[in-house]
């Protein structure tokens, strides 16, 4: 699979050039500082009508899903690797079609070659603990600093999102044997990665799947959220997610019905 720019900014939301309807923006690194994170999520707070700077940080936060699906694939099958490093990226909240969304600009985008000699394996497997402990754990750190929620719900918001964006790229991948791989590295390396990478005393790839009837697919299963998104504190109407672990068997079987009225009407 080639990472064309088109592909990387649609699903992955790297943008090479500048994006249309920029609200605003900041460097990775300067979103370290609280004041500046809480200017860049009181922005995006506004635009996804969430109640309260905690809505904001898990949306922010859930941005990041594809980018560490697309990290995986770098590691697993990429000829070349990108820096997500938080020094090489800026970091901006855009309108996108109508709709908000995070947009992650590379200072220097270009691919680069694995180092020389082989074997590499190692590099690779160790850049997937830097992406984690140097890139995201310190944005989880100041995200709940500013927001009062607990580190391992800003966390929790990460693997059943970043394994759907595993499953897209990997349903772009022609051959099998590919495909096969991408996903069994992905849950062995995440897997394997300590807490301490995270900042947390538990992996939080390491949830105990939950499986609860799919209304959306009648006679299949999905699996329970690890932790709440709190999209029910925005003003969407959508109240809580069907997969919440919030709610109660009668909130979920009630929230059932009606999905699949809504789906037999159509």
């Amino acid at each position: 699979m080639k990472l064309d720019a088109d592909w990387l900014e649609q699903y992955v939301h790297i943008v090479g050039g500048e994006p249309d309807g920029v609200i605003t923006r900041v460097s990775a690194s300067a979103f370290l500082e609280d004041d500046m994170a809480v200017s860049f999520l009181r922005e995006f707070q506004k635009e996804i009508t969430g109640h309260d700077l905690q809505v904001a940080t898990t949306y922010f936060i859930s941005s990041w899903r594809a980018l560490c699906a697309l990290q995986q694939y770098i590691v697993t099958l990429s000829d070349t690797w990108l820096d997500f490093s938080l020094s090489n990226m800026e970091l901006l909240l855009c309108r996108k079609n109508g709709y908000p969304a995070i947009m992650f600009k590379l200072s220097e985008p270009a691919e680069q070659p694995w180092p020389d000699p082989l074997p590499h394996e190692r590099f690779r497997e160790d850049m997937i603990a830097r992406f984690y402990s140097e890139t995201l754990r310190p944005l989880a750190k100041v995200l709940a600093r500013v927001s009062g929620l607990p580190a391992a719900q800003i966390w929790g918001q990460l693997p059943l999102g970043v394994s759907y964006y595993v499953n897209l790229i990997s349903g772009r991948l022609e051959q099998e044997p590919d495909r096969v791989r991408l996903q069994e590295e992905y849950e062995r390396l995440t897997g394997e990665l300590q807490p301490s990478v995270f900042g947390l005393s538990l992996n939080p790839y390491r949830i105990k799947k939950k499986m609860i009837d799919d209304p959306y697919h009648p006679g299949g299963q999905m699996t329970m959220k690890p932790t709440c998104c709190l999209a029910y504190r925005t003003d969407s109407g959508s109240g809580y997610c069907y997969s919440c672990p919030k709610l109660t068997r009668q909130q979920r079987e009630e929230k059932a019905a009606a999905i699949l009225a809504a789906s037999a009407s159509k």
